[in-house]
């Protein structure tokens, strides 16, 4: 068998039509995923377009590897929270339901429709739907909603549905989109671009089983896969996500208090054991991953009630001491209300602790927050305050619009205490605990999300479609992410690739998304890759009274390094020459008039 055919589902929202486009060679090119969103931005997105106007399209990327570890749907937009390149990961099964469905490319939206609809898709039945009767639903309420309303249309109850809340209808600027309940799109504001289209939902079954070029090395890879990965990664079954944000606290590397200390006495607190013994339901797992790394909760009690949930890194870590919780039990509830009203968990508490360090200081009072006492640790106050961001109401309108323009429209001097460089809030990472993470924080050209996602082989990987907690071990268990990735992509898709061939596809990807956010104006990177001055100028001190600052100096020079490591000049740009190797020279015009001085 040859190489395989791949094809994007296109839906013009406008014209309410859909079509499905060849899109191998491009696929050939970006692989899938992130690094190919980010190559239909620039193609399908006007420069300096509106991030929620009508001309900006979202992606729903998937790629040749999509199913073979775990099932990351990468979403992409231009980002209304930072005007940049915006992307985000989904985990769960969505992105497989696509390939099962015949559209092993994913999907892309355009244009905008005149009321609120819903993509409706079974294998080669596409229809746009009205859904005026979930407006206003939770993306929780309309994935049960839609479920039910369609099992016997569909012939399975056991259908994929992703959705957003009150905060994407409202245009919050960074408000998520959810699936199968706790799996959730939520960096850089991929639901504000889905709300603003009144696209509420995404419907999909599909029946059809995957079409591999080797289907007997794609099961070796599967076998060996599922049976060395279980040993890898055997405790994360047990605790999930939650023992990370409890260990990063005795390395000074989570914040605390809005990022004024360094440690705190509560931080002891933050127990897995406690969570796993009064609250573990089961461990979860998403499509073909041998682990379960996912742990719901449940949780019943005075003065909250009842309520269930999923504590993830992401959507907790912001929370916990950086705005004073006392422990799992209340940050639980608060995680679970913010997936209600579907909000970035991460963002929108960078934001919640930017005013309560705010408060605290006297620059916003009670009476501007609507009669809220947003003491530190008031987690009643905290969920008033959301709910007020959630519906755009007093307050909350202005902070709806996140840390890159409310600063501006609140003033009074909060300016100074907004934790951000590029408009995305910085809230479970410290860097003052470590020149890496700070490094790996600034240098990304979509905003500061952590985790080394602007490296070459962190791009790739999300083009690739893979779990990121498990890019150690696949290095473990293979020897290398690109060793790993050749066998896969030439089982899956026939694909045959040397190393040079794979470490160019890692180049262009990461350029191709840097180019792009060089080219909306906003992005220049040696002046915008940079730190909040808090980290350089104010000493915090971990559990064991150990001084933690940044070295401005040393901040520098590492970040030259690494602009070195991803192929570019020591400003950060790319260069032509490079560009041209990388066989990305359309890009050169647009990049010279964009960063001329």
């Amino acid at each position: 068998m040859g190489e395989k055919q791949f094809k994007l589902l296109e839906v013009d929202l406008t014209a309410e039509k859909t079509q499905t486009l060849d899109v191998t060679a491009e696929m050939r090119r970006f692989v899938g995923g992130r690094a190919l969103g980010a190559k239909l931005l620039w193609d399908r997105v006007p420069p300096k377009a509106d991030p929620l106007g009508p001309d900006n399209v979202l992606y729903f990327g998937i790629g040749p590897m999509t199913g073979l570890l775990g099932s990351v749907t990468n979403v992409s937009a231009k980002s209304p929270l930072t005007h940049l390149r915006g992307q985000s990961n989904m985990n769960g099964h969505f992105g497989l339901e696509f390939i099962y469905a015949g559209c092993n490319a994913g999907v892309l939206f355009k244009g905008k429709a005149s009321r609120p609809v819903y993509l409706y898709v079974k294998d080669d039945q596409v229809e746009i739907r009205d859904a005026s009767h979930l407006s206003g639903k939770s993306g929780l309420e309309t994935q049960y909603l839609l479920t039910k309303e369609l099992k016997e249309e569909m012939d399975d109850q056991n259908i994929r549905v992703a959705a957003i809340g009150p905060a994407g209808e409202k245009l919050v600027r960074n408000a998520d989109i959810c699936h199968d309940f706790y799996h959730h799109a939520a960096r850089l504001g991929m639901g504000t671009v889905m709300g603003s289209k009144k696209l509420k939902a995404i419907v999909v079954k599909g029946t059809r089983s995957p079409d591999y070029a080797h289907p007997d090395e794609v099961l070796d890879i599967m076998k060996k896969w599922l049976h060395a990965g279980r040993l890898y990664r055997i405790q994360n079954r047990r605790w999930g996500h939650t023992q990370s944000m409890s260990g990063r606290y005795y390395k000074t590397t989570e914040g605390i208090k809005n990022k004024q200390k360094g440690w705190d006495p509560m931080c002891d607190r933050f127990n897995p054991v406690l969570l796993e013994q009064r609250y573990k339901i089961w461990g979860d797992a998403c499509h073909g991953c041998p682990v379960a790394c996912k742990v719901p909760y449940f949780m019943m009690g005075p003065p909250l009630g009842p309520f269930a949930g999923e504590l993830r890194h992401d959507n907790a870590g912001g929370w916990s001491a950086n705005v004073m919780i006392p422990g799992y039990e209340l940050q639980g509830y608060l995680c679970s209300y913010v997936d209600y009203l579907g909000l970035d968990g991460e963002d929108v508490s960078g934001v919640v602790a930017w005013m309560m360090e705010c408060y605290e200081k006297g620059l916003v009072t009670k009476e501007d927050l609507g009669g809220i006492d947003l003491s530190w640790g008031n987690v009643e106050a905290v969920c008033a305050l959301l709910k007020k961001i959630a519906q755009r109401e007093g307050i909350g309108d202005a902070l709806a619009e996140g840390l890159k323009y409310a600063p501006a429209k609140i003033g009074k001097g909060t300016e100074k205490y907004a934790i951000t460089a590029k408009g995305v809030a910085i809230t479970s990472y410290e860097p003052r605990g470590s020149l890496k993470d700070a490094l790996e924080l600034a240098g990304t050209s979509v905003g500061e999300i952590h985790g080394g996602r602007g490296a070459p082989d962190r791009i790739m990987f999300d083009s690739l479609t893979g779990c990121s907690f498990w890019r150690s071990t696949v290095q473990e268990i293979y020897g290398s992410i690109a060793d790993w990735a050749i066998q896969g992509l030439h089982a899956a898709s026939g694909w045959n690739l040397s190393r040079e061939d794979w470490r160019l596809l890692e180049l262009r990807g990461a350029t191709m998304e840097r180019c792009y956010s060089i080219r909306e104006g906003h992005y220049i990177p040696d002046r915008d890759d940079i730190m909040p001055d808090r980290f350089f100028e104010e000493t915090i001190y971990n559990k064991y009274n150990e001084p933690k600052k940044l070295n401005k100096e040393a901040f520098f020079a590492g970040r030259k390094d690494l602009y070195r490591s991803y192929g570019l000049q020591e400003d950060g740009t790319p260069s032509p020459e490079f560009l041209e190797q990388l066989g990305l020279d359309f890009a050169i015009p647009a990049l010279a008039e964009a960063l001329k001085k």
